[in-house]
């Protein structure tokens, strides 16, 4: 019988969390955000309960083949996106930082989502209950040059 190595413990309670990064796309208006989850956060149990909140659940799942995480994790991206267009948009990388407090909008965005009833709260850190944050997006609303007028006749 070998001896345990006293570190052997402290080295697994210092093992980075499994995160992942994850590109949800609206593929007709080329929409999308880069979304970063914490799968160490983000369990089966906790998909569940969040995907299990929102109407049209068992679809959501069957759309991606019984997988709750990924369907967590696009809705996540789907209701980002829906808010930011709501916003009039936002578009942002990895690395962009405000000019006037130097900080990075992905946490203004993603405490948005989080605070929303059905995605748990903010606690703990930046990627709340639900185990997702947004971390970049390319969310653009349509500009007076996108759309045009076109008189119809009442019918």
């Amino acid at each position: 019988m070998q001896a345990q190595n006293p570190s052997s413990s402290a080295v697994e309670a210092s093992t980075p969390p499994n995160i992942k990064r994850y590109l949800v796309k609206e593929t007709w208006k080329e929409y999308e955000v880069t979304l970063e989850v914490n799968h160490d956060v983000l369990t089966q149990e906790i998909a569940s309960m969040i995907n299990g909140f929102w109407s049209n659940a068992s679809d959501r799942l069957a759309a991606e083949n019984g997988d709750v995480i990924r369907t967590v994790i696009r809705l996540f991206g789907q209701t980002m996106i829906y808010r930011m267009l709501s916003e009039g948009g936002a578009s942002f990388s990895i690395t962009t930082k405000n000019r006037m407090t130097g900080e990075h909008p992905g946490p203004f965005w993603t405490e948005d989502i989080h605070n929303e009833e059905g995605w748990g709260g903010t606690e703990p850190g930046p990627y709340g209950v639900c185990g997702i944050r947004v971390i970049a997006a390319d969310v653009d609303a349509p500009g007076y040059d996108d759309v045009e007028l076109v008189e119809v006749s009442n019918a």
